[in-house]
């Protein structure tokens, strides 16, 4: 994979994997051996280092049990918590939270491990390309900050984890995209979206066939209330399908340069000839 040059990221020195992030601990030992399975069985190379798991991506993490709960017979639910970063992209580290569901805890841990995998693992792998293949990309060009030169903001949209228990019987007035959480919400991140930080944005909501909504949002594993009235406000413009929920994860991040300009670079030759 094609990573990104220094001037993509907000300049930070670089830190050897080995260092884990202020704050974090190291990874569990029995929660390692089984996400790198889980890693492995899904064509991701991984390794241990010494308190950390390390991608073929250049990706290092961390993961921490932090609670089991028997919610009755073969029912276990579990939470985990997965902290990322890269020794010279974001050695700062983002951190985020693994709900899941399973007949016992290995399975729960597994499934919360596969959910993370084919979410944001997808998210993280595009935010250290040069040019993002897997996600779509809002691309923002804000003001320039201390240095001279114009700055984007780009918003990767991780893939959509989407339920609905009833099908559709009425059309969406905008069906459901990877775009569509993070536009109706956008209002709420205006300041986050000023600044240069990478940010890891959880986006949740689901109404019950009862009407009932329920909304939750993080940032960089932290709560962000100020996103959850327009979920709650875009939940309610669904149509009626039972139970539905939607969520996703999206990385923010700062560049000198547009994602555009790859295309403009591959036409470029051809332009010359006319």
């Amino acid at each position: 994979m094609q990573t990104l040059k220094n001037q993509w990221f907000s300049s930070a020195p670089a830190v050897n994997p080995v260092c884990l992030p202020a704050g974090v601990a190291a990874t569990d030992p029995v929660l390692t051996a089984l996400l790198i399975t889980v890693l492995q069985q899904h064509q991701k190379v991984a390794e241990e280092g010494e308190g950390y798991v390390r991608l073929s991506s250049g990706l290092c993490l961390s993961i921490q049990a932090l609670e089991k709960k028997e919610l009755g017979p073969e029912r276990i639910k579990t939470v985990t918590r997965i902290t990322v970063w890269h020794p010279e992209f974001f050695p700062e580290g983002i951190t985020e939270y693994q709900h899941a569901l399973g007949k016992d805890e290995s399975s729960a841990l597994s499934e919360g491990m596969l959910n993370w995998i084919n979410m944001d693992l997808v998210a993280l792998e595009d935010a250290i390309a040069e040019y993002p293949q897997q996600c779509a990309v809002i691309e923002l060009n804000t003001a320039a900050g201390d240095s001279a030169a114009a700055r984007y903001r780009q918003i990767i949209l991780g893939p959509v984890a989407h339920l609905a228990t009833l099908p559709e019987k009425k059309k969406e007035a905008h069906p459901f995209c990877p775009c569509c959480l993070m536009t109706e919400t956008m209002e709420a991140f205006h300041d986050v979206l000023q600044t240069e930080r990478l940010l890891g944005i959880r986006l949740f909501v689901s109404r019950d066939q009862h009407g009932q909504l329920n909304a939750d949002c993080r940032v960089n594993g932290e709560d962000f209330p100020a996103a959850l009235p327009l979920l709650t406000a875009y939940a309610e413009k669904w149509p009626q399908r039972g139970l539905e929920f939607r969520k996703q994860y999206v990385i923010v991040r700062s560049a000198q340069n547009s994602i555009h300009q790859k295309s403009q670079s591959v036409q470029a030759p051809e332009d010359q000839t006319q």
